[in-house]
């Protein structure tokens, strides 16, 4: 599916200085940090940290007011969503966005269509070469939907599935599309204790099978320190530590204000 992989030292998407204000209110303030090709790279800090709208700069919903987005050496700042979306971002939402009276199936192929060579003419008219596109597509639609665990509910609605599913769903569907940079909007939320290991593991297949690079914005600490190699610390729209899981989860000022004393006296597989 995914064909292309990237050394794993050169610097793919960068960030330098980036600030958004909305009228007095500071969301992000000088924010500067990278991700490296076929990284995963972890982004924590309390609610209303600007977490979320860097993502929504990166993604080119929202313009910076000051500051750089580079991707693959390209400036990209300010370029609309669905240009960044060509170059080969993709991302999921806090706030799940599906086609709910879609099926599961359904969902994943309009990822797949943007990919897809011949056009929506073609298709409404059945053109020569439409088969053979939809069962490649129909194909690799399956592919994902097996990575997440859902392939035996492919025909369902969307709307039918439980939270967890529609949020394995929606990753599913932003892998479909073919990029090679993807951002995750905390996937595990309202995931339980069995959905959230599959997120895991596939996150780290979606890194080590596909080649991806990958950021992810998660409340649940023990699944991003599990499957972060370096974690980005953010705190009223500043960055305030940088490092590996193991430095950041042993600095004073993020145990303090973000882990807490459950967290130390509950140790991830990557702490023990």
């Amino acid at each position: 599916m995914h064909q292309h992989i990237q050394t794993a030292t050169g610097i793919v998407l960068s960030f330098q200085q980036v600030s958004k204000t909305f009228g007095g209110l500071v969301a992000l303030d000088g924010v500067s940090g990278y991700v490296r090709a076929g990284e995963i790279l972890g982004i924590i800090g309390p609610n209303g940290a600007g977490k979320t709208t860097l993502f929504n700069v990166i993604c080119g919903a929202l313009r910076p007011t000051a500051g750089e987005i580079n991707f693959r050496s390209q400036r990209i700042t300010g370029l609309p969503c669905h240009r960044v979306a060509e170059l080969g971002i993709a991302r999921t939402f806090q706030n799940i966005r599906l086609f709910r009276q879609m099926t599961v199936l359904e969902n994943v192929l309009v990822g797949c269509h943007r990919k897809g060579s011949v056009g929506l003419l073609a298709t409404v008219l059945r053109l020569p070469g439409i088969h053979r596109e939809e069962r490649y597509l129909r194909d690799a639609a399956y592919g994902y939907l097996e990575m997440v665990g859902l392939a035996d509910r492919a025909d369902v609605l969307a709307s039918n599935l439980t939270t967890g599913q529609q949020r394995l769903l929606e990753v599913a569907r932003a892998l479909a599309a073919e990029p090679q940079v993807v951002l995750l909007d905390e996937p595990g939320a309202g995931l339980n204790t069995r959905e959230t290991r599959t997120l895991a593991e596939f996150i780290i297949r979606m890194q080590q099978e596909l080649g991806l690079t990958i950021m992810l914005i998660e409340h649940d600490m023990r699944l991003l320190m599990e499957v972060s190699e370096r974690v980005l610390v953010i705190d009223r729209g500043r960055k305030i530590a940088e490092g590996s899981p193991s430095q950041v989860q042993s600095n004073p000022q993020v145990i303090a204000a973000y882990l807490g004393d459950d967290f130390i006296a509950n140790p991830s597989p990557a702490q023990r």
